[in-house]
């Protein structure tokens, strides 16, 4: 059997974030044995030091470990707040922050992250999955990532919770819109895309395109793709937004 230890892993948590002093949260973290951790949070010119103890036979373990434990509340949060937060895997390395302008994140708020991922992760392992791919896609600085990532994050919830009919059987564009059918009511009622639907297929095409090699990483794609991500971007955050919610563990965000 192998010897597990206590470890203290501090990491560099950038973005247009912020908090008003020092924090201090007791967190339940694991799942078979899950055991409260003490999680320290403070400010840094660039975003948010975190510090948290873990259990783990050596080093790289631990890194490990902390990573994947903070990145699953990064993910919530940073569907809440609708920004892009990178988390280091190397500690202290932080992303230079030109924003001047910061939301300040409270404990009630860094609370209700660390619990909900966590119950996430266990019950909606399809929406953990989903906000994953959703942070890829708006921390990415590449056109094409983005597209994919997005998309990723979509046909994820569509794969695993489109209502079985010959329709949804055809594919993932049928599925994601069943989704929005599920979520927002008739078209006429989705949220971004009420009045052109046919934005999904265009999205998927694009997708399609770049997936098997039809389309290529050009200048030309660069462009098309600055003209569709914006909206793709704000369609996806208010589709996992609302989903999340959906539910009766879901976050209830103050105004």
């Amino acid at each position: 059997m192998r010897q597990v230890y206590e470890w203290e892993v501090q990491l560099a948590l950038s973005g247009p974030i912020s908090v008003a002093k020092p924090l201090r949260l007791e967190v339940e973290k694991g799942r078979s044995r899950p055991f409260a951790t003490t999680v320290a949070i403070k400010k840094h010119q660039d975003g948010i030091t975190v510090e948290l103890t873990v259990r783990a036979s050596n080093q790289t373990e631990a890194n490990g470990a902390a990573v994947s434990f903070i990145g699953q509340m990064v993910d919530l949060l940073c569907l809440w707040i609708d920004l892009p937060l990178h988390l280091s895997f190397y500690g202290n390395r932080f992303k230079p922050l030109e924003d001047h302008t910061r939301r300040l994140i409270d404990h009630e708020e860094w609370s209700s992250a660390f619990r909900l991922s966590r119950e996430y992760s266990i019950a909606r392992p399809s929406l953990t999955r989903a906000l994953s791919w959703f942070r890829k896609g708006i921390t990415s600085e590449d056109p094409i990532d983005k597209l994919l990532a997005l998309w990723s994050a979509l046909e994820g919830i569509g794969a695993k919770h489109a209502r079985p009919s010959q329709r949804t059987a055809k594919g993932a564009i049928n599925q994601i819109c069943d989704c929005f059918e599920q979520l927002w009511g008739d078209k006429s009622h989705w949220k971004i895309i009420s009045e052109d639907a046919e934005f999904i297929n265009l999205v998927h095409e694009k997708r399609s395109g770049i997936s098997h090699g039809f389309i290529t990483a050009d200048l030309d794609t660069f462009l098309e793709l600055s003209d569709v991500l914006p909206r793709l971007r704000d369609l996806t955050q208010s589709f996992l937004f609302d989903w999340e919610k959906s539910d009766n563990l879901g976050y209830r965000a103050a105004a």
